[in-house]
């Protein structure tokens, strides 16, 4: 009976794809294949947007709202399943994002018979406008920026910052937008523009612009005002293109060391007189935003108000659950009052549903 259910509500799925198990589904990247596996959980996010995982999320069918409702895939808990699609690496993780209702569906269910009209020429695929527009470039740091960033150890002065910026596709720069800033660890420094990529992918549909910056330096660490110098590099070359855009509320994110490097950020760009309203982290083996106030000297009440979301894999093997909350613990005793820790089955670096978690967070009105 269930299967004649999901029978009669799917359309049809692409047909003839191979078919293998969801652990193999990493060694097929751009191939569309029928991916097979029990469903180990089902969670919906704040956007609608719903993550069908297999294993200890060793693979994801991802269901975008409009596309296939979380009340719809949440029926798949713990069932055997059939996901056909291509696939694709988020995070180095294997997905696939379900292009209809159909291209999920019970194992051994028969698929759901076309829409009417003629059965050899599909109705051609709805396709959706970019969600945002990215730009890549290379910002020269002004006097401001190199006073903020100082000398490094080894007489190391920053010249440029590469900058990333990813505006939504319905931008409307005469209203004031909130600003995503993501510092990068040493693994993403490499390649910042995916970075902006991950982030923008969650962050875009909620309306945030999402701005990644860098500066790199030849030390094995930067300078305690290095990052922040990049940022309002970054924040200033925005400015430049839309006027009023370095009066845009701020919310600082990073992974692992860039999570360190974001708490420290925080308190310099207040100090610099931006709006920093936010900080979200994962990840976070030490914080410093201790640091930041002993060394920056940021406005106590902007501290006060500041929202922090600090996000914790239960599989992290990086930071374990008691360091997370322990550096939880630290922020508030910093004099930041809204700290949120919130625990992920996942490992380390980013996590989407957090991340669309503590962007909500920060959204909302001031209590």
């Amino acid at each position: 009976m269930l299967r004649l259910l999901f029978t009669a509500l799917f359309l049809a799925s692409p047909l003839h794809a191979a078919a293998i198990a969801y652990t193999e589904a990493g060694n097929h990247v751009g191939q569309e294949v029928t991916v097979t596996g029990k469903v180990s959980s089902v969670r919906t996010i704040a956007s609608g947007m719903t993550f069908v995982n297999f294993g200890n999320r060793a693979f994801t069918a991802v269901g975008k709202a409009g596309v296939v409702d979380g009340e719809t895939l949440s029926a798949f808990d713990g069932k055997d399943v059939e996901v056909t699609g291509t696939v694709e690496l988020y995070n180095g993780s294997p997905q696939i994002v379900l292009k209809a209702p159909g291209s999920i569906r019970l194992s051994g269910a028969p698929p759901a018979p076309a829409e009417p009209g003629n059965p050899e020429m599909p109705a051609p695929e709805k396709t959706t406008p970019a969600a945002f527009e990215i730009e890549s470039l290379e910002v020269a740091m002004e006097r401001d920026d190199i006073r903020l960033a100082g000398k490094s150890p080894s007489g190391f002065v920053p010249e440029k910052a590469k900058v990333v910026i990813a505006l939504t596709a319905d931008f409307k720069p005469a209203e004031p937008q909130r600003v995503l800033v993501l510092v990068p660890d040493f693994v993403s420094e490499a390649d910042l523009e995916k970075l902006a990529r991950q982030h923008a992918e969650i962050a875009a549909p909620k309306g945030w612009v999402t701005v990644a910056a860098n500066c790199p330096t030849p030390d094995e660490f930067g300078t305690d005002g290095l990052y922040a110098a990049a940022i309002q590099a970054a924040i200033r070359h925005l400015a430049g293109q839309h006027a009023g855009a370095d009066e845009w509320p701020l919310y600082i994110a990073g992974n692992s060391l860039g999570a360190g490097r974001a708490t420290l950020a925080s308190g310099a760009l207040i100090k610099e007189g931006f709006d920093v309203r936010g900080v979200f982290v994962s990840s976070l083996k030490r914080e410093d935003i201790t640091k930041s106030v002993r060394v920056f000297r940021p406005s106590r009440s902007a501290l006060k108000k500041l929202k922090v979301f600090v996000s914790q894999g239960e599989n992290d093997h990086f930071v374990s659950k008691e360091q997370s909350l322990k550096q939880a613990e630290a922020i508030r005793e910093a004099g930041v009052e809204e700290v949120r820790h919130e625990i992920h089955s996942g490992r380390g670096g980013l996590d989407a549903a957090s991340l669309g978690l503590a962007l909500d967070w920060f959204a909302e009105p001031e209590k």
